[in-house]
């Protein structure tokens, strides 16, 4: 595409009311859109299907008001999105960089 990047930028995040936490900030020569979907980066089935599996992880033990349900839970998803965040950069390596932003790990004091 005419004026993308050099590199690129897919963000890793979990957002309500998505089905993919996955992210890009268009440019004016560069419009991806905001929302992005594995498809659009062309991973691999495996790597897709562990992304939907710790997005589903947060949707059923993370809520807004009252955080994670339990310490396992919310360990358990840093973990895993540790392990999505190297396997996506590996995948993308030849035109993007990731930015892992695990935000429901912060303290609300953070």
């Amino acid at each position: 595409m005419k004026g993308a990047p050099a590199r690129r930028v897919i963000r890793l995040f979990p957002e309500y009311g998505r089905d993919w936490p996955l992210w890009e900030n268009s440019t004016p020569t560069w419009d991806v859109g905001y929302t992005t979907t594995p498809e659009m980066y062309g991973l691999s089935d495996d790597l897709t299907r562990h992304i939907a599996e710790w997005n589903a992880l947060w949707n059923a033990n993370f809520d807004p008001f009252d955080g994670w349900k339990d310490d396992a839970a919310r360990e358990r998803w840093r973990e895993e999105g540790v392990a999505i965040a190297g396997r996506l950069a590996a995948e993308v390596a030849d035109f993007a960089d990731v930015s892992y932003e695990p935000w429901p790990l912060l303290s609300p004091d953070e």
